[in-house]
């Protein structure tokens, strides 16, 4: 700490103690927003010497489905963020507008592991913090040291930015806290661009309207930095994010209607790809339509997606297998071991007939002896040791059903081709017999493999491949899930666990998970044995290492943004007003991106 940051710590210290025994604070002091939270803390009856991580309940909040919605949107990006940042002493989390936190990123052992999903933060126990402050004043924060209300926190510094919807609604704020003062202007930055991105990734989601994104600069498309507007049937713009606004120079009573922005008299609604509009200015902004305006409102959930939990990816998909599937068409379920394929396709047998029967093969798990005979069936004397009146293949008991034909890609070739005749003739012959019967079954495959590689290898037909994979499905893996909270919640219960601690559920939701949710259901199962009788279950009680962080990737993204600014810059000749409108941005944020290259102005 340098002499000017040790005075002014030391200013606010003694301010503080002033303030607690009922004197103001000196003006100037501290940023309004933070001496508007002392305030309140202070009424709250806090005082700044009480202690808070230490004292706090292992007793987690539940989330609800506004939550998981949330969570969808914004865990991709503390995902990708912690990549960059994470580290020992570092916690990233996003709140609700309520202070619960509804997901968070740190490491097992951080000082600050008790931020974490469920924990409620408010001020009456916590404080000044940042995201306390952007949920009161809907701005970013930066706090450092002292600025924190409790004695506690003087250590810390964090920064934190709000996230709103597109119509402007604050909907929570995103956090990034540690130890230190970690260039706090650069972390603001990174934790910008990501609320930018989740805010953007909203607005696929606003119904009857189109969604068109815009930038000066083509390599600014589809990152955080695009400029984005919601434009409905009639072609009034419903909503436009940040970058749109700058721009486009919308502000208080601008103009609402497209048309009345651009020249052009067709608007870019039947364009994927950007193409160049001209403004009424008579500058030229590249121009795309990302989504097509829907007319009807969303379907409610498919019969059956309850049981696969609440990730919005996967909810979506099984919408569009229901509707392909109750039509009559093969569906083919593709994802890494253990996504959890044979309970999808028991889902879609629910929702097409529960009454019908549903046979699931394991292609992989029959000797290859017997496969034959177990598909197919046979009549008595086939072969030695045959029944007496034969019996029915597994393919037979699903008459009238569904077939779920488990790990395709492992089934022998010659078997291959019977099950193609069997399809495309919709006819079963037992082994021995002569005469057909009719086989009325849907079916449903699902494989790990890249079944194109095994055709191209010669180990799969590729006739066959087209026959199975009328629709293709792909599930995401348990990483990929915003519902882990609930997937590992409902699970526990199921397997009898007693209570998830705290800082279990960190380690559960900080795997990286290999298995998915298979080897979540095992690792829980042995929980719950080893739990038995406890109060709670503790990290200790899972078996397993928690430490797989993956590695950190370089911040691409950063550095294409700073040379994309030094490009502007020059075509604008140094002229900064002319670069920060430009690029959409303020000039403030400009003088921040070029000093971060070491530039002054």
């Amino acid at each position: 700490m340098d002499a000017t940051a040790l005075r002014h710590h030391q200013q606010r210290v003694l301010a503080r103690q002033r303030f607690i025994e009922g004197e103001p604070l000196p003006e100037g002091l501290l940023p309004d927003p933070v001496s508007r939270s002392w305030q309140r803390a202070r009424a709250a009856g806090l005082m700044p010497g009480q202690p808070c991580l230490a004292q706090l309940e292992p007793e987690l909040a539940r989330l609800d489905a506004s939550d998981e919605w949330l969570v969808a949107c914004i865990a991709p990006e503390i995902d990708r963020l912690w990549q960059h940042l994470g580290g020992h002493t570092w916690t990233l989390y996003c709140t609700n507008t309520k202070g619960i936190i509804v997901y968070s990123r740190q490491e097992r052992d951080s000082p600050l592991r008790q931020l974490r999903a469920g924990r409620h933060v408010h001020e009456a126990r916590f404080g000044t913090i940042a995201p306390l402050c952007v949920l009161a004043e809907d701005t970013p924060i930066v706090l450092v040291g002292s600025q924190h209300y409790l004695c506690e926190f003087e250590r810390f510094f964090c920064v934190s930015v709000p996230l709103h919807r597109p119509d402007g609604t604050l909907i929570g704020a995103l956090d990034f806290t540690g130890i230190g003062e970690r260039h706090a202007p650069q972390v603001l930055e990174q934790l910008t661009y990501a609320a930018m991105a989740a805010e953007n990734s909203l607005y696929r989601d606003l119904d009857d309207c189109h969604v068109v994104c815009l930038q000066h600069d083509l390599r600014l498309l589809d990152t955080p930095l695009q400029g984005l507007l919601a434009v409905d049937a009639q072609g009034r713009i419903r909503a436009a994010n940040r970058t749109a606004q700058n721009l486009l120079g919308l502000q208080g009573n601008a103009p609402s209607r497209f048309d009345s922005l651009f020249d052009n008299r067709d608007a870019p609604f039947s364009h994927r790809s950007p193409h160049l509009l001209t403004l009424n200015d008579g500058s030229r902004l590249y121009v795309q339509l990302l989504e097509a305006a829907t007319t009807q409102a969303p379907a409610a959930l498919p019969a059956g997606a309850t049981e696969l939990g609440g990730d919005a990816t996967l909810n979506k998909r099984f919408a569009a297998a229901c509707k392909a599937f109750v039509a009559g068409v093969p569906v083919l379920l593709q994802g890494d071991t253990g996504t959890g394929k044979e309970v999808f396709a028991r889902a879609l047998h629910k929702h097409w007939d529960e009454q019908a029967p549903f046979i699931a093969i394991n292609c992989s798990a029959i000797p290859e002896s017997l496969i034959e005979a177990e598909l197919f069936g046979y009549v008595e004397g086939t072969f030695t040791g045959a029944r007496k009146g034969g019996a029915p293949g597994l393919l037979e008991a699903a008459n009238g059903g569904t077939v779920l034909l488990d790990e395709i890609g492992d089934m022998p070739l010659p078997l291959q081709t019977r099950l193609l005749r069997v399809l495309q003739e919709r006819q079963l012959t037992r082994l021995g017999a002569v005469t057909p019967m009719p086989l009325d079954i849907r079916v449903i495959s699902a494989t790990h493999c890249d079944l194109r590689q095994s055709i191209a290898a010669k180990a799969f037909r590729e006739d066959l491949y087209y026959r199975l994979s009328g629709l293709q499905v792909c599930l995401p893996t348990l990483r990929e899930r915003s519902d882990r909270r609930l997937l590992i919640e409902r699970l526990a219960q199921r397997y009898g666990c007693p209570p998830l601690h705290g800082d279990t559920l960190s380690v559960l939701l900080e795997r990286d998970w290999p298995g998915n949710v298979r080897e979540l259901e095992q690792v829980l199962r042995l929980a719950a044995a080893w739990a038995t009788g406890e109060a709670w279950v503790m990290p200790e009680h899972l078996g397993i290492d928690a430490s797989n962080a993956p590695q950190r990737p370089a911040n691409t993204l950063q550095h294409t943004v700073l040379s994309i600014v030094e490009q502007a810059l020059q075509d604008n000749a140094g002229n900064l007003s002319a670069t920060a409108q430009k690029l959409g941005i303020s000039r403030t944020t400009l003088y921040k991106k070029l000093n971060s290259r070491g530039k002054r102005w």
